[in-house]
């Protein structure tokens, strides 16, 4: 009698290959699952990231804003030609308004009559305008954001001037004696002292929204720029590629402390609706266009839309986006992060 033969029967490879299809399916689907969830997670970190980098730059920028040398109080200031302090020009003299101060280089105008000089506003923006003299670069300004602007001194001794700069010169003892040029032509009081009289540049920067980031296949992301003057002049770099929305708000001191309404009893002695002594505490936050005259701004709250470069198969933005005032559903394929910080303004002079 012949021994019985072994091996899998139709039926049992069939169950078999069933259950290893099953198994098969399986493995792939969690695999894709997961392949899909760390590309999501990888936008978003980047996101992040991005978003962290841009604050990163300013915040700092805005902290030292109405930083001057030995001084915070920019009134003290005054625009001096040829090294002489017998004809200047007062702070208060020093705005858009005003009319063109003589003797300053054409270049230091090319964004707008004083604009380098309004040392006054140590922190200014717009409310969905550009504002600027000169061109956006980055394919233009993008409409509908904000900018900011902050001036202020800076951080390290120059120990000399130098012609067709915008410097500073400041002294630390006597605080009436600071003054702006911008031919290197120092005056013979106060004499440079490396602890108590020195030199420095004026520093003044933008941030805006451009249409365009640079670099290619990079038409139509928007970008975070800076137009800048450091010193010898100005220039536009970008900060941050893929920043499509900056939105500012100021915060004043009202000295209204109780929430009122009204200026606290005995803050207003003289009774033109101004605290007479400021706390440097922001009781009211403003769009940058609807800053009070005479009121001290005290701290910066910033909004920044950050999106990815590349639009997602089968994802869909429908978020509604509230903040600054504003409402916004993209309905497009791009993820995005929306951050916001307030800043406090450590330069932030009592009246």
């Amino acid at each position: 009698m012949r021994a019985r033969e072994k091996g899998l029967s139709l039926i049992e490879l069939l169950v078999a290959l069933a259950i290893g299809s099953v198994l098969i399916v399986g493995a792939v689907y969690v695999y894709s699952q997961s392949r899909s969830t760390y590309r999501v997670s990888d936008k978003l970190a980047r996101l992040q990231e991005d978003a962290r980098y841009a604050l990163s730059v300013l915040e700092p920028d805005l902290q030292l804003a109405g930083y001057y040398g030995f001084t915070n109080t920019p009134d003290d200031f005054k625009y001096m030609t040829g090294g002489s302090t017998a004809s200047v020009v007062t702070s208060s003299r020093l705005q858009p308004a005003d009319a063109a101060v003589a003797g300053l280089e054409a270049g230091f105008q090319a964004c707008g009559n004083n604009y380098a000089i309004d040392v006054v506003a140590t922190v200014e923006g717009t409310d969905s305008a550009y504002g600027l003299a000169c061109a956006a670069a980055g394919g233009g300004y993008l409409a509908g954001t904000d900018t900011l602007t902050i001036r202020r001194a800076s951080p390290d001794d120059l120990g000399a001037a130098t012609a067709n700069r915008l410097q500073l010169l400041v002294s630390r003892l006597s605080p009436t004696n600071q003054y702006i040029l911008s031919d290197g032509s120092l005056p013979a009081s106060p004499a440079l002292d490396a602890d108590n009289v020195q030199v420095r540049d004026l520093i003044v920067r933008t941030y805006y929204i451009s249409q365009n980031s640079t670099g290619p296949d990079r038409a139509g992301l928007p970008a975070l720029r800076v137009k800048a003057l450091d010193g010898a002049g100005f220039t536009d770099t970008q900060v941050m590629p893929g920043v499509e929305d900056l939105q500012v708000q100021f915060g004043i001191d009202t000295g209204d402390y109780n929430n009122d309404g009204v200026i606290d009893a005995g803050l207003d002695a003289d009774g033109n609706g101004i605290p007479d002594a400021p706390r440097g505490i922001a009781t009211r936050y403003v769009d940058p266009d609807d800053v009070p005259p005479g009121f001290q701004v005290v701290s910066v709250r910033l909004w920044l839309m950050v999106r990815s470069s590349e639009f997602e198969a089968g994802f869909t933005d429908d978020r509604t986006y509230e903040y600054a005032g504003k409402t916004v559903t993209p309905g497009d394929g791009n993820r995005r992060m929306l951050v916001m910080k307030t800043i406090q303004l450590r330069n932030a002079r009592a009246l």
